[in-house]
């Protein structure tokens, strides 16, 4: 989250807690002449009390217009070539770390997580595995596999593979009539 959201995240906050603490005490027969007493004398500061409700204002707008934005924006790797950007989903990675672990034989069943970080990408990947292979080297062929494919496939730098391995199971056998 970047400094200015923060900025105005914490100050929309403490307003909307001191108003939450003045309604409160309102409510439990605080007369609130002090407060009162300010609110009326900002009738005769109108450039201050203008300054402070234009500041409210866009404070509101510009909070939602970050949620609004967070909530509609699906995570993407932003690559610029000399003929414009390119923009790669994460799902459309993670569909890219499934092809490239699936090929590896002992593999059953995985799902990734994808995160961006500067260095590149960091991926989770939990798998299911068969009893019959070598945990250890199942995990450091998952990892090369996803780095190399990756890295060809969409030339972005992979900066950690984590692999967890969840359940060890055998192939399912086939059935014969």
């Amino acid at each position: 989250m970047k400094w200015l959201e923060r900025l105005v995240i914490l100050l929309v906050s403490l307003l909307l807690l001191a108003s939450g603490v003045g309604l409160f005490a309102f409510v439990l027969g605080w007369q609130g002449r002090p407060l009162f007493t300010w609110l009326l004398s900002m009738q005769d500061a109108q450039v201050e009390g203008a300054v402070l409700g234009a500041a409210l204002l866009l404070g509101g707008l510009y909070l939602m217009a970050v949620f609004s934005k967070n909530g509609r924006e699906e995570q993407a790797i932003v690559q610029e070539t000399e003929l414009g950007q390119v923009e790669i989903s994460l799902k459309a990675v993670a569909n890219l770390v499934q092809r490239a672990a699936r090929e590896i034989p002992g593999i059953r069943d995985l799902s990734p997580v994808i995160k961006v970080v500067p260095e590149g990408l960091d991926i989770r990947v939990v798998v299911q595995v068969v009893p019959e292979r070598s945990i250890p080297t199942l995990a450091a062929q998952v990892q090369s596999q996803i780095r190399d494919y990756l890295s060809e496939t969409i030339g972005c730098p992979v900066h950690r593979v984590m692999v967890e391995v969840r359940d060890v199971r055998p192939e399912p056998k086939a059935k014969i009539d």
